[in-house]
């Protein structure tokens, strides 16, 4: 991180590096030039800077119009456009209203950044990020997940041009949406591993520039977590976490690095819970799961404790996410169809689920070897 005009910024470029020198084979895309660490009403001033000019269009929904997002529409005298759906519909219908608009802003959560990053990209205009809750990675990555019919779908898009982080707005977001935000993160100890396996077993392309990245992200959460932060510190490395983990899907214009199989339980659990559980707090209680499942099938398992799964426990549990089914809202059946079905949603994404195929006796023995039941 680095200061510039007296903000606290963060850049990539030189991280990222050439294809060339990475040798992965990946574009190792650089859409994304800056992430400003700021109050919005120092760094909204920065917009134009950067080729980000008007006409605005400032995407919210009916909380975040109140958090921020009025204000930004009346700052940038820009339209405003209400999110009411997580869907691709929701999205495509706001897009045929941009045409006489240039910078798309997005102030909300994971809904809210989803639909206008997909409406700017289908649209072809430029996309700001301005996260008003550390509750997913999709803050800076060019996927957005998003529902076509009853099923979620993930698709690549392009990232935003820049983001602004506001860590006050963040801090004062509810305690489950930074409990998702935490859980999110610490799901990558199991999806490094599951992306690992797709390229041992099936020479799937690999990229450790993406994995440092990734890795980079689960390191800050594990700090934040167990150093003794006040909430405004915490929240601060959980965003730069999350910016982390999406710079890494950006690399390599995948969701990959950031997904494996805990996330195809969560997309499950998605299709068959009435409640709807927050998407990071499922991947936590699902990573912790498959890490189990890892420690025990999978040789090149994490050696270092930090990534073991009884670490990981005990994050998620500082986390606030549940540890138990019982504390949870999952049942035990639907776990178990989630461990055994869940692997066909993405047959191509190889993860330890596809290797192995597990059985309903050996998907239930699998939870309770995990602590989960």
């Amino acid at each position: 991180m680095i200061w510039i005009w007296g903000l606290r910024v963060l850049e990539f470029d030189d991280e990222i590096g050439s294809p060339e020198e990475c040798g992965c084979g990946f574009k190792h895309d650089k859409t994304l030039r800056k992430v400003l660490f700021a109050p919005l009403h120092e760094s909204l001033d920065r917009l134009k800077e950067f080729d980000l000019h008007p006409p605005y269009a400032v995407f919210y929904d009916e909380v975040t119009r109140e958090i921020a997002g009025k204000m930004i529409q009346e700052t940038l005298e820009a339209k405003g456009f209400l999110v009411k759906s997580p869907t691709f519909q929701e999205a495509e219908e706001k897009a045929q209203l941009l045409k006489d608009v240039k910078t798309v802003i997005a102030v909300g959560g994971g809904t809210v950044i989803d639909v206008a990053k997909y409406a700017a990209y289908i649209s072809g205009v430029s996309f700001v990020s301005i996260p008003t809750a550390p509750s997913h990675d999709g803050i800076v990555s060019p996927i957005v997940s998003l529902f076509t019919e009853d099923r979620r779908k993930s698709i690549l898009t392009r990232a935003p041009t820049m983001a602004l982080i506001d860590t006050s707005i963040l801090s004062s977001a509810p305690p489950e949406l930074i409990a998702s935000g935490f859980g999110d993160i610490l799901a990558k100890i199991v999806s490094l591993k599951d992306w690992e396996l797709g390229r041992d077993d099936v020479s799937e392309a690999y990229c450790e520039t993406a994995e440092s990245f990734t890795l980079r992200a689960v390191n800050l959460v594990i700090d934040a977590l167990t150093s003794g932060y006040d909430t405004m510190e915490k929240v601060q490395l959980l965003a730069t976490a999350l910016i982390n983990s999406g710079v890494a899907m950006m690399i390599v214009g995948s969701s990959r690095p950031a997904s494996g199989s805990e996330h195809l339980i969560s997309h499950y659990l998605d299709m068959k819970l009435e409640k709807r559980i927050r998407h990071g707090i499922q991947c936590g209680m699902a990573a912790l799961v498959m890490a189990t499942l890892h420690e025990s099938r999978n040789p090149n398992w994490w050696t270092d404790e930090a990534y073991r799964s009884k670490s990981l426990r005990e994050y998620l549990s500082k986390a606030g996410i549940p540890v138990k089914l019982s504390d949870s809202g999952v049942s035990n059946e639907v776990m178990v169809e989630a461990i055994v079905e869940s692997w066909k949603i993405r047959p191509n994404r190889y993860t330890i689920l596809h290797k192995y195929k597990l059985s309903r006796g050996e998907a239930l023995e699998l939870l309770k070897e995990s602590g989960m039941i």
